[in-house]
């Protein structure tokens, strides 16, 4: 086992010195599981594990997902590659979850574009073929979640951490991923951040809590980092960029190290007792990027593993870091606030992994750190490792080890939507929107496009020609049906590739009703007061054919209402009004939609609906104290904070920025309906226009509201001049 000094001079375990809870450094113990001499937690993008492995015989899968409106759909052949990143973040993934209901996936954006319903899709295992070869050789387990229902940043920080700091988003909106983006970030760089209370503010995303790298330093076990470096994409994935005594400490240029070095370690079996591995160059498997060349990077480093002297002694714990939009279909437990997240995938690869095993244990990314803690005699980080299952379910470490496998990489398609297109529903003699397709040239030749042609009620435009290497152009279809009832076609493209032609199915349902404005992105409601409702909006429903159409159902999901004009049966040519409101209960973002059952061969219109709501209000945004005498102070500004929900509001701070100051009778808590006043002064120390903010931080879902500041400090004569004393 290799070893290190421990670099952390000054540490007393469980004491916090400058916001860092150090560790006592502590001899090297013996591993509590000698067959592992190598732990690697190999960490990809954005999937569920119905999305991944919906399939896969024996595990719990699905193949059908319920959507919002209670409708039971299949979930689609997933293509190579979606056009769209699906919203993944905090409140979509609380949407989407819907407490334990899993039902409405559909709602969030990129989810459901033109009758796609790109979150309620699926690979087979021809789409991901190595992926399937490890998960039937070694274990497979069905029951990894996230650890907190959000997107990548904060659960890439339980990777390391078992906590995220209270990070519940990705740092924007001045963060550069590639340039920088957490301590090495611009200072106008901001991530959101949750406490105890719920209170939601933010921060500068370079946080200092104690990270297992901390616990292995202390106690002389040697890791490293494998990651992209600065100025390559997938920098953003590189996490200790974000723990600052990491940073900016002998550990970033000692232990963080980039992705490629992984391949060098492992075939000189120089590879330490733990590793992290994130892979960059758009290969991570985030949509939209292709699946089959995100799985041919992750076999470069398998392969390098499994090809190197270290293979013998080594597990691989391979997962998704979070549900990318993803449909599943399995409620995630809850053990705090912040999670369990939906379920990812996880492959555990190891010559002692339980062979053509499925593990249906409990187990989420600190389980990971609780089994690196466990083989090293560490404590635990926080409670979400101390509480963890710890992996071991998936070994059997009396059984003959397992060889390692000879996986090749695949040739990989040069056009995007290898799932075909299905278009949902569309009016019969109107046009959809265009859906894009796009032909990359992933080869090491030029692609010489011959032609390119549409069957059916389809057609196309494109700009393409000649692709030079890594060259790429998009194919835009339509579907204008001319006949009611289920509709296909194919996309077909001939090209001097291996693989022409390319042939994309096309699919589609045309009806006689049309729902206007368009499904996607639909309307969007302005912020709204919780009790209150927000000025409505207008869709109009029309019969464009020659029957009558019968309407058994009119309603809204979400915290929407509305009424409409339609009845039971629309005429042929007539049409109807449907006003729609938000009418939250709740505070924060809002999911919904509109949508109407007829017995149109389109079955249900859908308009998508989104909203932000508050429970606190302030009589005012913006104040300005006009001039002020240098050295003196203005009379004060009355604002009324109001609780308009029907909960208590926590208060955390109120603060003012320099030359401003505050005082409150709002206490740390607002009762519903209660009222509070923030009485603000204007005093500044120098001339000049001076901007500031009074910014509340509380556990409203819209928190902070923040009120901006102006004031002039101008020279005592001058002050009194101007304001007449």
């Amino acid at each position: 086992m290799q070893t290190r000094k421990a670099t952390l001079a000054v540490s007393l375990y469980g004491l916090s010195i400058l916001g860092v809870v150090l560790a006592v450094p502590r001899p090297v113990r013996a591993q509590n599981t000698p067959q592992i001499q190598h732990i690697i937690f190999f960490i990809k993008e954005n999937r569920t594990f119905d999305s991944m492995f919906g399939t896969f015989p024996g595990a719990y899968g699905a193949t059908t997902g319920k959507i919002s409106t209670g409708a039971v759909i299949p979930l689609r052949h997933e293509s190579d590659a979606l056009p769209y990143d699906l919203d993944h973040g905090w409140s979509s993934a609380i949407s989407s979850i819907d407490n334990g209901l899993m039902d409405r996936f559909d709602l969030t954006g990129e989810a459901n574009v033109n009758g796609l319903f790109g979150a309620y899709s699926q690979f087979y295992q021809t789409d991901i073929p190595n992926y399937w070869s490890l998960a039937q050789t070694f274990t497979l387990g069905d029951q990894m979640f996230s650890s907190i229902h959000s997107d990548s940043f904060p659960n890439h920080l339980y990777t390391i951490a078992a906590q995220s700091g209270g990070g519940i988003g990705a740092p924007g909106p001045d963060a550069e991923p590639v340039e920088g983006w957490a301590c090495d970030g611009p200072p106008t760089a901001q991530t959101q951040v949750m406490d105890d209370f719920g209170d939601l503010s933010y921060v500068f995303p370079c946080f200092n809590f104690q990270t297992l790298a901390d616990s292995m330093d202390a106690a002389g076990v040697t890791w490293r980092y494998y990651a992209p470096t600065k100025g390559q994409l997938g920098y953003f994935f590189s996490t200790f960029d974000a723990i600052d005594h990491i940073r900016n400490g002998p550990d970033w240029t000692e232990d963080v190290v980039p992705t490629t070095q992984f391949q060098t370690d492992a075939e000189s079996g120089s590879l330490p007792p733990v590793s992290w591995v994130v892979v960059g160059k758009g290969l991570t498997d985030h949509p939209p990027k292709s699946i089959c060349q995100g799985e041919n990077e992750t076999l470069t480093y398998i392969n390098a593993l499994m090809q190197s002297p270290e293979w013998s002694s080594s597990v691989v714990f391979l997962v998704w870091d979070d549900f990318g939009g993803f449909y599943d279909h399995y409620a995630p437990p809850t053990v705090d606030q912040y999670g369990l997240g939906a379920r990812v995938p996880l492959i555990v690869i190891s010559p002692y992994a339980k062979p053509g095993y499925i593990d249906h244990t409990q187990y989420e990314f600190s389980s990971v750190l609780k089994f690196i803690e466990e083989q090293y005699n560490l404590p635990p980080l926080t409670s979400r490792d101390a509480n963890a299952n710890d992996m071991m379910n998936s070994f059997n470490f009396s059984q003959t080890p397992l060889p390692p496998l000879d996986l090749t990489p695949r040739t990989c398609p040069i056009i995007s939507a290898t799932g075909g297109i299905p278009f949902g529903g569309q009016a019969v003699n109107t046009q959809s929107p265009g859906f894009p397709v796009t032909i990359t040239n992933i080869r090491t030749a030029p692609i010489t496009i011959s032609s390119i042609t549409t069957s059916g009620d389809f057609s196309q435009t494109n700009n393409c020609t000649t692709l030079p290497v890594n060259g790429t152009c998009t194919i835009t279809v339509y579907f204008q049906p001319s006949h009611t009832g289920a509709r296909t076609g194919n996309l077909t493209v001939v090209d001097n590739d291996v693989s022409s032609p390319q042939i994309v199915p096309l699919t589609g349902t045309a009806g006689i009703v049309t729902l206007t404005p368009s499904a996607y992105p639909g309307l969007n409601f302005k912020i709204a007061n919780i009790g209150a409702t927000s000025a409505s909006q207008t869709l109009t429903l029309a019969n464009t054919g020659t029957q009558t159409v019968s309407i058994s159902k009119i309603a809204t999901v979400g915290e929407f209402a509305q009424t409409n004009t339609c009845g039971t049966t629309l005429t042929a040519g007539g049409q109807c009004t449907i006003s729609v409101w938000a009418a939250p209960t709740t505070s924060g973002t809002l999911f919904g939609n509109v949508f109407v059952a007829d017995n149109d061969p389109t079955n249900q219109q859908m308009v998508r609906l989104t909203g932000t709501a508050t429970g606190v209000t302030l009589s005012s945004t913006k104040i300005n104290f006009g001039n002020e005498s240098v050295g003196s102070t203005s009379n004060p500004y009355v604002l009324t904070m109001t609780n308009v929900g029907t909960a208590a509001v926590h208060i955390a701070s109120v603060t003012p920025t320099t030359y401003y100051n505050s005082t409150n009778t709002c206490g740390s808590s607002l009762a519903a309906g209660a009222k509070c006043t923030i009485d603000v002064t204007f005093a500044p120390t120098t001339t000049g226009t001076l901007a500031g903010t009074l910014t509340v931080i509380d556990n409203d879902g819209m928190s902070p509201q923040v009120v901006s500041l102006t004031g002039t400090g101008v020279a005592g004569s001058v002050a009194r001049k101007q304001a007449g004393r």
